[in-house]
């Protein structure tokens, strides 16, 4: 395995192609900095990129000694059960909306109340099309989205040690305690709304914050993965800016480095072999370095990557001082 590529290949030196993608007012908006957040335990782990289907009954991902173990919403139809998986580029954004909506404190009383028509939510979730509205097929794929993500449930498992005294740590996630999630092409005008779970709400008021213009040109106008699933390159931008802030906090300003078969483990569930993960990985490299330039990420021949502090994707906000 040949794995020479050196830190310039990440820098974005190699023609600039989602650069030239892209319209100039775009990229000043990178600069504009309008935030969203994702709850950050959903910044350390890969979502499916694909639907797992009815036959899957978990799907866990390593980050390090933690385990995240989701588990799909379930429910009876025709007297055969069947799985919601929460999985691609609309479940991953509408989780970033959901941790937005807390952060803004748009959740009133634990309760969201979803957008009357589905072209308001595609909008606050960074989706334009110009094809005119959205059609009944649409509204099907985004309710199953979020239907989907309001069953989730995620276990986070942490073992601290070497043998069997080790230290085990653990908590699990629920979105959603209730909803009502009738929405659709047909019900244009009524109000579905989302009870959010207590703990869960708690953890999304200390989310990581994400540029915007960044979330939105990776996941919608990104022509290195042209028909492709674009997760990946959210993934490790959402990752690295939970990474990087830990590191902010550190006295070390790096990380240990980080193997390919780790990053694998965390990442590449849809490759057969690591060779197809590491090129995969250092292209959705190249693309979060695009659209976060001061990002330093060090590539560790052979090895797999060493994480820099770098300065943040998005400015810390202003605090003023008491007097």
């Amino acid at each position: 395995m040949n794995d020479d590529t050196t830190s310039s290949d990440v820098n974005g030196n190699n023609g600039d192609a989602l650069h030239e993608e892209h319209t100039g007012q775009e990229w000043q908006q990178l600069n504009n900095q309008s935030r969203l957040y994702l709850l950050t335990d959903l910044c350390k782990f890969s979502l499916p990129y694909v639907d797992p289907g009815d036959k899957a009954t978990s799907w866990s991902r390593i980050n390090g000694n933690t385990l995240y173990t989701v588990s799909p919403n379930l429910y009876v139809k025709d007297k055969t059960q069947h799985a919601l998986w929460p999985y691609g580029k609309i479940a991953r954004l509408l989780l970033i909306w959901i941790s937005t909506q807390v952060m803004l404190h748009k959740a009133d009383n634990l309760t969201l109340t979803l957008p009357q028509s589905l072209n308001q939510l595609m909008q606050e979730i960074g989706i334009y099309r110009n094809d005119g509205k959205p059609n009944g097929r649409e509204y099907a794929r985004y309710r199953t989205a979020l239907q989907a993500i309001c069953g989730m449930r995620t276990q986070v498992t942490k073992y601290d040690g070497d043998d069997d005294n080790g230290m085990m740590s653990g908590k699990n996630l629920i979105i959603a305690d209730t909803y009502n999630l009738g929405w659709g092409f047909k019900t244009v005008g009524e109000l579905s709304t989302i009870s959010l779970n207590k703990s869960t709400y708690e953890y999304m008021q200390h989310s990581t914050p994400l540029d915007a213009a960044a979330v939105y040109l990776l996941t919608n106008t990104n022509p290195l993965v042209r028909g492709r699933s674009r997760g990946q390159d959210l993934d490790l931008y959402t990752w690295l800016n939970a990474r990087n802030y830990s590191l902010t906090h550190s006295p070390n300003r790096q990380t240990a480095p980080i193997t390919w078969q780790q990053l694998a483990n965390q990442f590449g569930n849809t490759y057969n072999n690591l060779h197809d993960f590491i090129k995969r990985f250092k292209v959705s490299l190249n693309n979060v370095r695009m659209v976060w330039p001061d990002l330093n990420v060090e590539i560790v021949n052979g090895q797999g990557i060493v994480l820099h502090q770098s300065q943040r994707s998005v400015n810390p906000k202003f605090r003023p001082t008491n007097k």
